[in-house]
């Protein structure tokens, strides 16, 4: 996502922190290494800023989700603390062992989005969608003994649980790698070349631990997410992921295997779309359930421009060889909001050629038969 330009950016009022000098009128922190961390109210990012003296001013953006956050940058050897609020920013100098100075700017925008609508409507007659059985599947029954996955959820006290476990495995098997794909893109294929010392992208991630759930009659759907500018944007315009049908809640919940991440709000785990609605209108109450802990602002943050076009396929069962069913020759539907375009292209150059499109909510999450 592009930043937002915000005009009439305002220096706020600060305290700095274990300052030791000023340089050019502003605070000076010290640092040996060319790395830093920042904490923005009580989350940590670290070792995520690169010190850059050639940058001037060298500008870290921070999005806020409340009317004011303290910010804290601390480097190896310092650390410097201000308050921030929307529009406004704060700059100092971070001295590096071989006496350059970086001019290191804190820019605060404020988070912003729209609660998306859908249509309640239940189309006439409904679309055909088809699920794993859950049982008899000699492809999942060997996923499941080759990768000893009833090891990972033994103990599991609920479908919930289970479904964590599973992603946690799948996000624990390799680093994301955005360039890689697969020679085969089913999940037994992906792990054995895992096991070579692959890497794949948000995909494969997708796949995997929706065959896994499947395995354990969980039934799930790869998702596929796309941005508004999806059709304009040159790259970074889609994310893939997962939902899964929960039978002890009776409802579809998004997980994500790259993030390793359930979304829940008030104890009830999410859908894409009910998360979309949370982050907008229910940030401080939403939580981000994960046994990898990672962190609810760099997710949200980060995920919130994917959660505007979502797609699955009519077919969800597993195995290799399947002939995939259609529905008026089109494998996958496509839930649109309300006064949105149909998008036709991905990423400028690449036909979506493959959808139904629906605007309604009753429609993309029918309960699984």
């Amino acid at each position: 996502m592009k930043p937002l330009l915000l005009c009439g950016l305002l220096l706020s009022c600060g305290t700095a922190v274990a300052q030791s000098t000023t340089y050019q009128g502003l605070p000076v922190i010290k640092a040996h290494q060319a790395q830093a961390d920042y904490r923005l109210g009580r989350e940590w990012v670290k070792g995520n800023w690169r010190i850059a003296s050639e940058a001037s001013p060298d500008v870290l953006n921070l999005t806020l989700h409340a009317g004011k956050e303290t910010v804290v940058f601390r480097t190896d050897q310092d650390s410097i603390s201000y308050t921030l609020k929307p529009s406004s920013a704060q700059r100092f100098y971070v001295r590096l062992d071989d006496g350059r100075y970086a001019l290191t700017e804190l820019r605060a925008t404020a988070f912003a989005i729209e609660p998306l609508r859908f249509e309640r409507a239940r189309p006439t007659p409904p679309y055909a969608f088809r699920y794993e059985a859950g049982s008899g599947n000699t492809y999942l029954t060997q996923l499941r003994q080759q990768y000893n996955l009833d090891a990972v959820v033994q103990g599991a006290q609920n479908d919930t649980e289970r479904a964590l476990r599973l992603l946690h495995w799948v996000h624990q098997q390799w680093d994301h790698n955005g360039s890689n794909q697969p020679t085969k893109s089913d999940a037994i294929s992906i792990l054995e070349e895992v096991k070579l010392g692959k890497q794949f992208r948000c995909v494969e991630y997708g796949i995997v631990a929706t065959s896994c759930l499947n395995a354990f009659g969980l039934k799930s759907r790869v998702l596929a997410l796309k941005t508004k500018d999806v059709e304009t944007t040159e790259s970074g315009a889609g994310h893939v992921l997962l939902e899964t049908w929960l039978p002890d809640l009776q409802k579809w919940v998004l997980l994500d295997g790259q993030w390793d991440i359930m979304p829940v709000l008030r104890g009830k785990p999410l859908n894409a779309v009910e998360f979309q609605q949370a982050i907008a209108k229910h940030y401080k109450d939403l939580e981000i359930r994960s046994l990898s802990g990672a962190s609810k602002m760099s997710y949200v943050n980060w995920i919130a421009p994917y959660l505007y076009y979502l797609d699955v396929k009519f077919d969800n069962r597993e195995g290799l060889g399947l002939e995939r069913a259609k529905v008026n020759g089109k494998g996958s539907l496509m839930l649109v909001p309300a006064g949105a375009k149909e998008p036709t292209v991905f990423q400028v150059q690449n036909p979506i050629n493959y959808c139904l499109y629906t605007r309604s909510l009753a429609a993309f999450y029918a309960k699984p038969e």
